[in-house]
């Protein structure tokens, strides 16, 4: 029996939930989980976890205003277009060679639930490991590709494989129903050029291959995993080759800018003070009120 939507969703948030509690478990271990110190690391890093938790705030937005221009429906044939002369019906053949149910469902699930899953599990990761240099690294990085990610969806709007009639691509992703209907609830299907899936898992496992030997297990998974999305989004019916090769170049671009020392400690020093403000903390050598009175 099919679920219906509202269980299915709340099946997806439990599983993501204990996925990313497993994860823990197997990439940290219980006994060098020391939750007081991932909450003072929370309490630390707020201003980057909050800058990550809303940086997809901005596509959203973006789409609304997209709405908003009146020429969006034909700059979007018009670039949709372009991106086709350069593919071709190269994902139609692919779809053909691999037209398999099981195969289907398989990469239906890295794009919806694994790519969802690295979001949630690297910065709760750097938090229990308490990695404050990690961790602003990656707010960073993130922060770079939204900077790029957000204009060119804005101004450069090209539509999903799957809806381009002479392209020969079946949506496999959006004629499954559950997945599909909880992907179309936030996607507006012309987000595509580069490509966020690609940019997004692609970061985290270079930032986690450029940490060193103490985070090789995470970087092989990460590395995996990003394979695999990126097989996705074109298997599915989503994105083309060109969104895949920007949306890799946005990625080292965005690694290689986060992590430049001087990009880092100016973007910091903005941070700690927002910090200090949030929680009304007095800066560093400042005298205390107890000082002042003496």
């Amino acid at each position: 029996m099919a679920l219906s939507y509202p269980v299915f969703f709340a099946l997806y948030s439990v599983s993501m939930v204990v996925g990313v509690f497993v994860a823990l478990l197997i990439f940290i271990g219980w006994k060098d989980m020391y939750w007081r110190t991932a909450l003072r690391s929370l309490r630390y890093n707020a201003v980057y976890v909050i800058l990550i938790a809303a940086f997809p705030l901005l596509v959203q937005g973006q789409d609304i205003l997209e709405r908003q221009l009146a020429d969006e429906g034909s700059n979007t044939v018009v670039y949709t277009n372009w991106i086709f002369d350069l593919a071709g019906d190269t994902i139609g053949v692919l779809q053909d060679r691999f037209n398999y149910a099981v195969v289907i469902d398989f990469f239906i699930i890295i794009y919806a639930w694994v790519f969802a899953f690295i979001t949630y599990l690297v910065p709760v990761f750097l938090l229990v490991k308490d990695d404050r240099a990690t961790l602003r690294v990656y707010a960073i990085a993130m922060m770079f590709n939204y900077i790029v990610l957000t204009p060119f969806y804005l101004v450069f709007p090209v539509s999903v494989t799957g809806s381009h009639p002479d392209a020969g691509v079946t949506p496999f992703l959006y004629a499954s129903r559950s997945w599909g209907q909880m992907v179309t609830s936030v996607d507006p299907l012309d987000n595509d050029f580069p490509s966020g899936h690609v940019s997004l898992s692609v970061t985290p496992f270079l930032l986690f291959a450029y940490a060193g030997v103490q985070y090789r297990r995470m970087s092989y998974f990460l590395g995996g995993a990003t394979i695999a999305i990126a097989f996705s989004v074109l298997y599915l019916g989503v994105h083309w080759p060109a969104d895949v090769f920007a949306g890799f170049i946005l990625a080292v671009a965005a690694t290689v800018a986060a992590r430049n020392e001087r990009i880092q400690m100016r973007i910091d020093r903005y941070v700690r003070i927002i910090s200090r403000k949030l929680f009304r903390e007095k800066p560093e050598g400042a005298p205390s009120s107890q000082q002042v009175q003496h």
